[in-house]
């Protein structure tokens, strides 16, 4: 009994993670809306899904722009304890039961879905980057950008780099980044993903997107990102 449920556990998982990623958007969505005195001016942008030039697409859970800032915000809803910080490769997630579960470090995939917002606005806007973590478990990732949903409302509030956006440039911003906004659907956007992966594995940088170099070793294959130090992606592959 315990292996068939641990069986039926495991084929479950895509599905579950779904379905939790789903009501980790919608925890999101209500905090970005929450403006009970009506004083809030900003557009919100939920579920965007871009294609780049190389025909690859890219899911992009929320951009918040507002007068402080646009803000690309990347929804984890991972259960347990999660180890990590903006250097490593993977987070490592421990839930309740002992498991343990590696995932690719979020900051990494949210910093290349920057790119693609600051390259369709190009250098006048700056894109900030924001991990929010739905179940409230940022506890243990060591990020300044990783904040728990609960604190996400005080973290925008609070936000100043300087940036201020008048309505109209808010508007602007906005209408701009909509218009690059695909009709593909979630379920073609994966098959999308998938496809790229098995054909791209070892050409293209998975954070930014830019094109390996590769360099030969004895025993196997580096590659690197040739936008260092911007972006520090490494691999080897042994032979």
């Amino acid at each position: 009994m315990r292996i068939l449920r641990r069986v039926i556990k495991t084929a479950t998982r895509p599905y579950r993670a779904r379905r939790h990623g789903t009501i980790g958007e919608a925890k999101v969505r209500v905090v970005l809306n929450y403006d009970p005195d009506k004083k809030l001016v900003h557009r919100t942008i939920n579920n965007l899904i871009i294609i780049d030039k190389n025909g690859h697409s890219h899911q992009i859970d929320h951009v918040e722009i507002r007068k402080n800032g646009i803000f690309c915000i990347e929804t984890k809803s991972l259960k347990g304890t999660i180890i990590g910080d903006q250097n490593s490769f993977k987070w490592t997630q421990i839930l309740s039961d002992g498991e343990i579960y590696q995932h690719f470090n979020p900051i990494k995939q949210n910093e290349a879905h920057c790119r693609i917002l600051r390259n369709i606005l190009g250098d006048r806007y700056n894109v900030n980057s924001i991990i929010v973590m739905a179940n409230d478990n940022a506890a243990s990732i060591a990020s300044s950008n990783v904040i728990n949903v609960r604190d996400l409302k005080e973290y925008l509030d609070n936000f100043d780099n300087g940036v201020i956006l008048t309505s109209e440039e808010i508007n602007n911003v906005a209408d701009v980044i909509e218009s690059y906004n695909s009709d593909l659907s979630d379920v073609e956007h994966i098959k999308n993903i998938r496809e790229y992966k098995k054909s791209k594995v070892n050409d293209v940088c998975p954070y930014c997107g830019a094109k390996l170099l590769s360099s030969d070793r004895p025993n196997g294959v580096i590659y690197l990102c040739p936008n260092y130090p911007t972006c520090k992606y490494i691999k080897f592959v042994k032979m």
